[in-house]
This record gives C-alpha cells, structure tokens and sequence, in this order.
C-alpha cells in the first residue's frame, strides 16, 4: 500500500511543479533547461491552458490517493495520455537538440512504470479483498 500511495504522491508532486511552471515561464525554462526562454502572447495562454490542466490533474490524483484501490483507474489515465504524452514532448525535444530534457526523459520514463506497478498491486489487492 506505500507504494501505491507513494506513486500517487509522485505524481502530484509532478504534476504540481509543472502546473507551476506553467503559469510562471522563467520556471518553466529551469525546468527545460532553456535559460533563453522567451514567450510571447500566444505561448503564454497555451501555457495556461496546460497549467490549469495540470492543476486539475493534480486534484484529480489527490482525490485518487484518498481511496488508492478504488480510484486505481486514475493511474492508468494519468500513465497513458499524460505520462506518455510528456515524455513523447520531451524525446521530441531531446530528438531537436535540448538534451537538457534528458531528466525530464528518466522522470517521466520512471513514473510511467511506477504508475503500472502500482495500477497492478492495486488490482490485486482488491482481487483478494484486501
């Protein structure tokens, strides 16, 4: 069960930073590495879109923690669209020359696995009553 909920929390830990640098670009560029990161209008409200997605999703694992076997469906939808879709952004960076978005690459490679872990010992647990 501490894993379980240690993945849960993994991933609202994440997903709080990013909404953060979401919403603020000169953390996000610490978080990509691109000290040069400079945004314009456009940049910034699709920025905020993705960070109040973020913060949504934040909520949304928050919410699963409280009832970690029940809620264990949240991993699978946070591992799949989300985790997969970060790291696809961050590989196609790498892939473009930002090799700074290697960590972001291991993060999100981790987390993934993690959240299927914890997906399946949570299925398990509720197979055998527990």
């Amino acid at each position: 069960m501490l894993f379980i909920k240690g993945t849960y929390w993994l991933g609202i830990g994440a997903d709080a930073l990013w909404a953060v640098g979401l919403f603020f670009p000169s953390v996000f560029a610490l978080l990509v590495g691109r000290p040069d990161f400079n945004v314009d209008l456009q940049v910034r409200l699709a920025m905020g879109v993705g960070g109040s997605l973020m913060i949504g999703w934040t909520f949304l694992l928050f919410w699963a923690v409280l009832e970690p076997i029940e809620r264990r469906g949240v991993l699978l939808l946070t591992a799949c669209p989300v985790i997969v879709g970060i790291f696809t952004m961050a590989l196609l960076g790498v892939i473009n020359g930002n090799t700074s978005s290697l960590w972001i690459l291991a993060k999100t490679f981790i987390l993934f696995i993690a959240m299927l872990c914890s997906y399946y010992f949570a299925w398990k647990m509720d197979r055998q009553g527990t």
